[in-house]
């Protein structure tokens, strides 16, 4: 029996009790660690008898990864930069070439960095404009606070400055001599920007930019042209850009445009302009330019307006063209704009549901344009547009074996929800499936800060689908599908929007015949492991099981919590609960202050130990707490990665043991093992 310690939380004159509030206190409680491995241990023996179907799902998986594989090299001045896996590597080595043909060079090799660790992630490297020496980020906890080493390429080692507490973005002057980065604060949130110079000392470093809100995240960028670096400060809903000259790393640092409330804006540079991608009259974005030494917005020309049915996502110029990003009917599409003529060139995809974003594009003086290109049928491709012949040629083709595209159907719906929305969804099932609701479902969904789950190629998930599973992706209000008034419409006060959207198609998919109520499995993470606590609640009887990965569960404690990583910069999310509207809010939906005594489906939370962004005790809590209330029979249960953060296990095979291990869980659920 789970001990309770009833803690008492009082705002607004109004008292919850929290009986699991003890599950914070790792360091000074023996009984959070202990309930941690118990858990692990309940879950391996519930899955005990599927040990074979693990290996089995394992083997399944890990046969669709090239065991020896490399990255198309992208080129850069003078070399060619790729990455490349050795058979039974977790890791990549970083790799480059003096030309195509030139012999290679590793510039680090993953494997050998994670000897004797349980965990790596490298967050971001850079090359020093002379090609000598490279800066890198490594973070071994999984907690996301990382090391700055510097590597002298040239003589294969390691400066002897290393840089504590930094997070994953680095920028390298022109000089090759100064470089900058960003840095946390106690509350683990990118603060800062510093100037470091070689051979100095950490100590020494110069502040180049800080933000004292909580409510924005700092990072550095360099323009494609490597004229600028851009101090970027972003929150939820406003942005704010600062600049220096990349050649002076002691010159002054100048502002763009100061911040306002709900007011975003990006910044790229071209030919002596900055060109601004910003919603300050439309709130799916114009493109406007303005001379570098006249930032005001009086000077602000504008380029591209506001459109209804485009939302404009990114615009990078290079020397001759520039490419704009942006999403149409609910899809990515990329236009290359002609600098010498301004002519617009599109570039098509044929499939229905596709997914494709940016490439490595590392060269200015370029004519092609590198993306990445799948379909839910279609294995992920690298592709080149040639600017001149709008020819596109395809450089590599993620190999699957025995999978055919033929045997699959593809089809974007548009299904009409409780308010007479129309919510996209992606769908996709094997050739021959009657849709008769006899057929397992499952369902994916995240609607939370604009960000959109692209119906890409998804190899691992065809482990369900060939086991007899339909596959659906709900495109929800707070993801920003289709567009930026489709995300506005399920945050703050709208947040339920998203839970709405996401049970009523899977209401109309069980209508359609892609399955039947009760027959449904649901699966999302971090944010979208909201998602799967509200439709616990909202309707526990329509899916047979739920996989909550690292999912953000007790909302209101959480944002009642100052002292959490995240917490002031989520007010722009969720509500700020100090204010007693928002409070009332999100109290009625936050999963884990809303749970009752009813049928739960089976359930399976995740948990990394170290993840800074949902901290392990909110699965934890939520799940105790199901099985407190559970009036049926159903598998609820908690698994905790010791090891890892938010993503969890790191290695590209690694991982894999966990997936199969979910799976495992929803095939015994549905007796399907």
């Amino acid at each position: 029996m789970t001990k309770k310690i009833n803690h008492e939380l009082t705002s607004h004159g109004e008292t919850r009790v929290d009986e699991y509030y003890w599950m914070r206190n790792l360091e000074s409680d023996g009984d959070v660690r202990q309930f941690l491995n118990s858990n692990n241990d309940q879950l391996s023996t519930f899955l005990s008898d599927t040990s074979t179907l693990q290996e089995e799902l394992y083997k399944e998986m890990r046969g669709r990864k090239k065991e020896v594989d490399e990255t198309v090299p992208a080129k850069d001045g003078e070399y060619f930069y790729y990455n490349r896996y050795i058979a039974g590597g977790e890791y990549p080595i970083y790799c480059r070439k003096l030309g195509i043909n030139g012999k290679e060079e590793i510039l680090l090799d993953g494997n050998k960095l994670a000897e004797g660790k349980e965990y790596l992630d490298i967050g971001a490297y850079s090359i020093s404009p002379n090609n000598k020496l490279m800066a890198y980020t490594i973070d071994e906890e999984g907690d996301e606070v990382y090391k700055l080493y510097i590597k002298d390429l040239e003589k294969d080692s390691l400066y002897d400055e290393v840089i504590d507490n930094v997070y994953s973005s680095i920028c390298w002057f022109n000089d090759s001599e100064h470089l900058c980065y960003n840095v946390l604060n106690d509350k683990l949130r990118p603060y800062e920007v510093r100037l470091h110079k070689l051979t100095t000392t950490p100590s020494e470093d110069t502040i180049l930019y800080t933000e004292e809100s909580g409510e924005y995240f700092v990072h550095c960028s360099k323009s494609n042209d490597k004229e600028f670096i851009f101090f970027i400060s972003a929150g939820s809903i406003s942005s704010e850009y600062s600049y220096i000259s990349a050649n002076a790393p002691k010159a002054a640092v100048s502002l763009v445009s100061k911040r306002a409330e709900n007011y975003e804006y990006d910044v790229d540079h071209y030919n002596g302009e900055f060109f601004i991608l910003t919603n300050d009259e439309h709130q799916n974005f114009r493109l406007v330019k303005c001379p570098v030494d006249k930032c005001s917005k009086d000077n602000w020309e504008e380029v591209i307006a506001g459109s209804d049915e485009q939302y404009l996502l990114n615009y990078e110029s290079f020397k001759d063209f520039a490419v704009l990003t942006l999403r149409e009917n609910g899809l990515k599409k990329f236009q290359v704009i002609h600098h010498d003529s301004g002519k617009v060139d599109s570039i098509d995809f044929p499939q229905k549901a596709y997914s494709v974003s940016e490439d490595d594009n590392f060269e200015y003086d370029t004519s092609k344009f590198r993306m990445s290109y799948s379909a839910l049928n279609t294995p992920w491709s690298v592709i080149e547009y040639d600017i001149h012949t709008k020819n596109i040629e395809t450089l590599k083709v993620q190999e699957i074996p025995n999978f055919k595209s033929e045997d699959y159907i593809v089809e974007r719906l548009s299904i009409s929800v409780r308010d007479k929305s129309e919510v996209p969804v992606s769908v996709i099932r094997r050739k021959g499936v009657e849709l008769d609701g006899k057929s397992p479902l499952f369902v994916y969904g995240y609607g939370s800060y604009g960000y959109s789950i692209e119906p890409g190629f998804r190899d691992d998930y065809l482990s369900l689908i060939e086991r007899g599973f339909n596959f659906a992706i709900i495109h929800p209000r707070g993801s920003s599908t289709l567009g930026r008034p489709w995300y506005e419409d399920g945050k703050f006060l709208k947040k339920k929007n998203t839970f709405f959207d996401f049970v009523d198609c899977t209401e109309s998919l069980c209508q359609l015949g892609y399955s039947s109520r009760g027959n449904v499995f649901a699966m999302g993470g971090s944010a979208g492991g909201l998602l799967m606590g509200a439709i616990t609640n909202l309707a526990p009887d329509l899916y047979k099981t739920i996989v909550a990965q690292v999912p953000f569960v007790d909302v209101l404690t959480t944002m009642l919590d100052k002292d959490l990583p995240l917490t002031e910069l989520e007010y722009k999310e969720w509500g700020n609960p100090e204010d007693r509207e928002y409070y009332d809010y999100i109290k009625s939906y936050s999963p884990y202050d809303n749970l009752a005594e009813v049928h739960y489906p089976n359930i399976l939370a995740t948990a990394g130990l170290n993840d800074p962004r949902v901290t392990y005790w909110e699965p934890a809590k939520w799940v105790e707490r199901i099985r407190d209330r559970n009036i049926g029979n159903s598998e609820v249960h908690f698994y905790t990665n010791m090891d890892a953060g938010h993503g969890g296990a790191s290695g590209r095979f690694e991982y894999l043991k966990e997936e199969a291990m979910v799976f495992a869980f929803v095939l015994k659920t549905f007796n399907l093992v």
